[in-house]
């Protein structure tokens, strides 16, 4: 077992550049039909989305993992390119009901100036929206008990997520990936795998039936299992780290969940509050706000629903907010995270920013 903390190192994001405000789609189905209107404005008012991106006839799954894998590579060397021991890709959207997305992946850079070595593992990790973070969790354990030094995993997390047309749902469209790299003595934060979180159990909140190019949402429902999943995952979280939930909340200086629509974490991070502290609803929205999680919520908003990917995006956008917030003082500030998959599953931890995070 190595005594050495492994985690996140590095954090590529990748959006297609065609985008559609919300509001345009939205006026576009009111006046092909008037009584959408209603549905229309309460889906705005209660997501919080402003816009959405989505891909071009050429552009899927592949294609747009790819670009974030691409960025991620150009920043390592081929030293540590040659140490990628994993290789692994979370999605709901696969191309290809057989064969791994990230074979796909691994091919696509053999054309690239960043060719993968052969000697690594490559696999699918597929649980609704909960795929990339149970492939990190999992990479990151493999690294800390069996991993030789300079080895490495990457996952990659790519989604187009697609509804109905019309609906409400089309609000929360959207398309793009996320590319990490994980390793022991992690450059950005380090992941506490000994208290985490899990909750899982057989529910039909959202679904996409094979041969399906939109999923089937339960909106209300799956908002509740969400919550449920959130408060369980937690509550063993604690257990797991022998620690009160009211201790463990006051030891979180940012939070970071799965992001569907801009405000759905926010019920759930308020819930969780409201039971374990004594804190007002007004003392909630503060802390959360000192916290920067309301800021976490804006790529979402702008980008729509990445799936596999929302946890990430809305990670890498609190690293670069809170780094200007705090300054020298990032270092080892602590990070809960959560991520949900649908069906359902969730997963609740801890990280640590790294020393060397700022330089990142």
């Amino acid at each position: 077992m190595n005594s050495e903390p492994v985690g996140l190192s590095d954090l590529a994001v990748f959006a297609p550049q065609s985008r559609l405000s919300i509001a345009t789609l939205a006026a576009k189905r009111i006046q092909e039909n008037p009584d959408l209107q209603k549905h229309l404005d309460r889906a705005l008012a209660t997501t919080g989305q402003q816009a959405m991106r989505f891909p071009q006839l050429w552009e899927d799954t592949i294609t747009l993992g790819a670009e974030a894998l691409r960025t991620l590579l150009s920043r390592k060397s081929e030293t540590q390119r040659l140490g990628l021991r994993y290789l692994t890709m979370g999605t709901e959207t696969s191309v290809d009901m057989s064969k791994a997305g990230s074979s796909y992946l691994q091919g696509l850079m053999a054309k690239t100036d960043f060719p993968l070595p052969a000697n690594l593992a490559s696999f699918q990790v597929q649980q609704a929206c909960a795929g990339g973070s149970l492939a990190a969790l999992t990479l990151s354990g493999s690294l800390k008990a069996f991993g030789h030094f300079g080895d490495s995993a990457v996952v990659v997390t790519s989604d187009i997520a697609r509804y109905t047309a019309p609906s409400t749902a089309e609000v929360t469209q959207g398309a793009g990936a996320t590319a990490l790299w994980l390793e022991t003595s992690p450059q950005l934060l380090e992941f506490d795998l000994d208290s985490v979180g899990l909750f899982s159990k057989d529910v039909d909140d959202f679904f996409r039936p094979l041969g399906s190019t939109t999923a089937k949402v339960r909106g209300g429902f799956s908002l509740a299992c969400y919550h449920e999943a959130f408060l369980e995952a937690f509550a063993d979280h604690c257990r797991r780290a022998g620690v009160s939930p009211q201790q463990e909340l006051a030891s979180i200086d940012a939070f970071c969940l799965h992001v569907p629509y801009a405000q759905m974490p926010v019920g759930a991070l308020e819930k969780l509050f409201t039971i374990h502290t004594s804190y007002s609803a007004d003392q909630i929205r503060e802390h959360l706000t000192q916290c920067g999680f309301f800021e976490s919520l804006v790529p979402a908003a702008q980008i729509g629903n990445l799936y596999t990917g929302s946890l990430w995006l809305s990670l890498a956008w609190s690293l670069h907010e809170r780094s200007q917030v705090w300054g020298s003082r990032l270092a080892g500030k602590k990070y809960l995270l959560a991520s949900y998959g649908s069906g359902n599953t969730m997963a609740v931890w801890t990280a640590k920013v790294a020393a060397r995070a700022k330089a990142v």
